[in-house]
């Protein structure tokens, strides 16, 4: 901007200098600069917000009156008004505003200089540059400062969804591995008298429990966990059998990659823990299978209350309502193409059932696979 406004000064004193000239010089320019760096200066939003269209008619009347009285030399400051159209009017305005201001000064320029097209010309296409030029380098200056003002939201962003990544690892993590250590501290207390035997065998696996939780929490704490759905079916097992609740497991699956194995681990884990606290179960059924392609984990139990324990509602409403847990599995899910299903059935049996399904280009293979397979067979069924 002091660039053209030193060209625009040296067009002046090139003209022959007057009272009037000189005045305005001392009055025009600088008003005219000053009101662009109103249009232009990103501290300034607030007051182009409230006064942006009083400002840019101020300017305009500042640029297009003078050249009337003092000569086409005043009309090299038509593109910062151009530029403040395009910045602050509507596109559907600023456009024709600024193709009725290049015609505007072209046309000025011609009627005084006359038998010069070449003066028309030069006044045309620097009007036309200098307005793309401005308006381009304010729209930067306001692009680098979103930027700025939006890396102290994306850092904000990403120690909320770090909080939320360590939440959900605890209460999916420890959950199970505190209400089982809490179940066999019960039994293990209550078997100290009757069978030491019996307790101490559950003392030493509360330890191993309590080993284990010691390993999640340092693997939350290094955001690194893998699980194993072969493992805590084990594991399963050993916690509902201590609680009283007779298990039945069906495993039929092959091998799942490290991902989908952690999450249906997990899923197996919250599903445990809801069994244990929320419920008064005799039987619990699990079974991992897979059909199709796609990897199923579905546990069922019995013993669902009528009315939740905590807060008097039906298992219904518990579950329209939303919970923490279940909430934070389908997400695990959906990272892996998965799905989770939840319901209580009206014969007072809980539901769950977790699916992955392989990715949508390796189920693609696998049919155009089986598909070449079948045309295969076809064909040498019909040569034999």
């Amino acid at each position: 901007m002091t660039a053209f406004l030193v060209m625009q000064i040296v067009d002046i004193l090139g003209e022959a200098l007057t009272v009037p000239t000189v005045v305005c010089a001392l009055t025009v320019l600088p008003a005219t600069i000053g009101l662009q760096l109103v249009h232009t200066l990103p501290r300034c939003r607030r007051l182009r917000a409230r006064y942006g269209r009083w400002t840019l008619l101020a300017q305009a009347l500042l640029t297009t009156v003078p050249p009337l009285f003092l000569g086409w030399p005043w009309g090299g400051m038509g593109g910062f008004v151009g530029a403040s159209m395009l910045s602050l009017l509507p596109l559907r305005a600023a456009l024709p505003a600024f193709g009725c201001l290049v015609t505007a000064i072209g046309l000025g320029a011609g009627l005084e200089a006359h038998s010069k097209p070449g003066l028309v010309i030069y006044m045309v296409v620097s009007t036309l540059v200098t307005g793309v030029i401005v308006y381009s380098l304010t729209l930067l200056a306001n692009l680098t400062l979103a930027v700025h003002e939006a890396q102290d939201d994306i850092a904000r962003v990403a120690v909320i969804k770090e909080r939320l990544r360590f939440a959900r690892d605890l209460h999916d993590l420890l959950g199970y591995s505190l209400s089982a250590i809490t179940l066999k501290s019960e039994l293990a207390h209550a078997m100290v008298n009757r069978s030491p035997d019996r307790a101490s065998a559950e003392l030493e696996s509360i330890i191993g429990l309590s080993r284990q939780a010691l390993r999640d929490v340092r693997e939350v704490a290094r955001s690194y966990r893998s699980m194993s759905l072969l493992t805590e079916l084990s594991s399963a097992r050993s916690v509902l059998s201590a609680a009283g609740i007779d298990a039945h497991l069906r495993v039929e699956y092959g091998r799942l990659s490290a991902d989908a194995d952690t999450v249906l681990a997990t899923v197996l884990r919250e599903g445990i823990t809801n069994v244990i606290r929320h419920s008064k179960a005799s039987r619990c059924v699990i079974e991992a299978v897979a059909q199709d392609g796609a990897t199923s984990l579905r546990l069922a139990n019995d013993g669902v209350p009528t009315h939740d324990q905590d807060g008097g509602r039906a298992p219904e409403a518990w579950l329209a309502a939303g919970n923490g847990g279940l909430d934070n599995l389908a997400a695990r899910l959906a990272d892996v193409n998965g799905t989770l299903t939840v319901e209580v059935r009206a014969d007072g049996w809980f539901h769950l059932e977790a699916e992955i399904s392989p990715p949508a280009e390796l189920a693609a293979t696998a049919t155009a696979t089986d598909a070449a397979d079948d045309g295969a067979a076809e064909g040498a069924s019909r040569v034999a």
